[in-house]
């Protein structure tokens, strides 16, 4: 069998004013991806992984993806999308073609076109009109009707922190395998639940998501049924089409997908008041001020604050300042901490440059903050000694500057990446656990932070990651949903995806 693979994988937030362009994705051209950057938590490894045991012919396009970030350039779209084409068209040309396991998002935003996934299967439709197509989802996948009507079977991560990439893309492959031996149609059918939930309610180890995902594992253990998946929506894309959204694919059976999908979005609409932060909480200012008491008074080592609203990994831009200032205006207290508050970090392209250029050792002035989001940052003049550089770091060869401004550490990057990444401060030479008071712009802990952290906060800070939805200044949402709103009706229904 010859099946296609490839994809383009972006969770894009429109609140953050960055067009994510080339310079900040992974792409992999042809048999490339057959042979770098398989880490082995893509979905895109589980796919090649298991196509490959099947004794498939893969036929490599090209495969991208990147840190959460703004809307897609649409130059960089339209040429990955062509290049996509192009590789089908050659393969077309020797040999016909059985199917297509596609590594996506789900949750794709480009300037100018909006969601993406659906054109871009659009655009292989009218390629392959016929064969089957499996596509592996981000738990915060955003469904719209067009990605339901030119695939087939769909299938989302079951787990908030995501560690089961590898093995839903493992699971889209399996169901290609089946449909294409067994001759039975994916049939899907979807079900919107007019509910936005910010990613720090919806952890998949604790109720009310254990037990909704727990739901969906008992669905598929029914042998007509190839997956059920909760896809929540992306709550920072300011979009029509963002909700939840209960999916189910089955083998030849669209009357049970669609009994099974109602059921599925009735019982997440009758927990949705239940999705609530599990962690502690507080403001920005009241966070750092329960934090610094931990450790001078409760002598609690290391405490970790989230600075939740300025989160890279859910598409923030990384310099918005509202933690900073709130940590600045106690520095007094900051400086009777008995190490160092580590603050990572900030995406701060010039700063981390001028750091390289001055050199280990070196105090100069710089501005970190409010280069891109001006709305929750603004430039905060600092005048730091440069400890340590690197240059080159990770696979998107950000350059970072370690410095101190009295008695803080601060991590620069020169390139948006995320700072929830476990190679990152033991780059630097760092361990978290030497510190007694660590501030990261993410939201819920990464495990190499949760793994030791005494204490975790999580500050509802302002940023393009907001996490009190509510106050955000939606624009585009369908109305009504929760918790926007809150009293009105809600009657299920079921839409019906290809071959249905």
């Amino acid at each position: 069998m010859r099946i296609v693979i490839g994809g383009m994988s972006h969770e894009s937030n429109t609140l953050n004013p960055i067009i994510t362009g080339p310079e900040d994705f992974l792409i992999l051209h042809g048999p490339e991806m057959l042979e770098k950057w398989l880490f082995p938590y893509y979905s895109s490894t589980g796919i090649i992984e298991t196509l490959k045991a099947a004794g498939c012919e893969l036929i490599p396009t090209v495969l991208g993806r990147a840190v959460p970030n703004g809307v897609i350039s649409a130059k960089l779209y339209a040429e990955f999308k062509a290049e996509f084409i192009e590789c089908i068209k050659n393969a077309m040309s020797e040999g016909p073609i059985d199917g297509a396991c596609l590594a996506l998002h789900g949750s794709m935003k480009v300037e100018g076109l909006g969601c993406a996934e659906g054109d871009i299967l659009a655009a292989f439709r009218k390629l392959l009109p016929d064969v089957p197509v499996t596509i592996p989802l981000d738990m915060h996948a955003t469904v719209t009707k067009e990605m339901m009507a030119y695939a087939d079977g769909f299938v989302g991560y079951k787990t908030a922190p995501h560690i089961d990439c590898r093995e839903t893309g493992v699971h889209a492959a399996r169901m290609l395998l089946e449909t294409l031996k067994s001759g039975r149609k994916l049939t899907s059918v979807y079900v919107h639940v007019p509910v936005l939930i910010a990613g720090e309610k919806s952890e998949s180890a604790t109720d009310p998501m254990k037990s909704l995902i727990d739901k969906c594992r008992a669905a598929e253990k029914d042998k007509d049924v190839a997956a059920a998946s909760y896809l929540l929506g992306f709550p920072w894309a300011d979009n029509q089409n963002e909700c939840v959204t209960a999916l189910v694919t089955t083998y030849d059976n669209p009357q049970k997908a669609k009994d099974i999908a109602l059921r599925l979005a009735e019982q997440f609409w009758e927990k949705r008041e239940a999705f609530i932060f599990r962690s502690e909480n507080y403001d920005s200012a009241t966070s750092i001020q329960k934090a610094c008491e931990d450790v001078l008074v409760k002598h609690e080592h290391p405490v970790f604050v989230s600075d939740s609203g300025d989160n890279p990994t859910a598409g923030s831009t990384g310099d918005s300042t509202d933690m900073l200032e709130k940590v600045l205006a106690i520095m007094d207290t900051v400086d009777r901490l008995p190490t160092p508050l580590l603050y990572t970090g900030f995406y701060a392209e010039k700063a981390t440059k001028d750091c390289l250029a001055a050199g280990k050792g070196a105090d100069i002035d710089i501005k970190i903050g409010g280069f891109w989001d001006k709305i929750n940052g603004r430039p905060i003049p600092l005048k730091v000694r440069v400890l340590k550089t690197l240059s080159g770091y990770g696979p998107y060869k950000s350059d970072l500057a370690f410095v101190q401004y009295r008695n803080m550490k601060i991590v620069l990057t020169s390139k948006h990446i995320g700072f929830g990444d476990e190679e990152l401060l033991p780059a630097l030479g760092e361990d978290a656990k030497s510190y007694c008071l660590v501030v990261v712009k993410l939201g819920y802990l990464e495990a190499c932070f949760q793994d030791i952290a005494t204490r975790a906060i999580l500050a509802t800070t302002k940023g393009c990651s907001n996490e009190v939805l509510e106050s955000i200044p939606f624009k585009k949402l369908t109305r009504p949903i929760y918790p926007l709103d809150k009293k009105f009706d809600y009657a299920p229904l079921a839409q019906y995806g290809r071959n249905c």
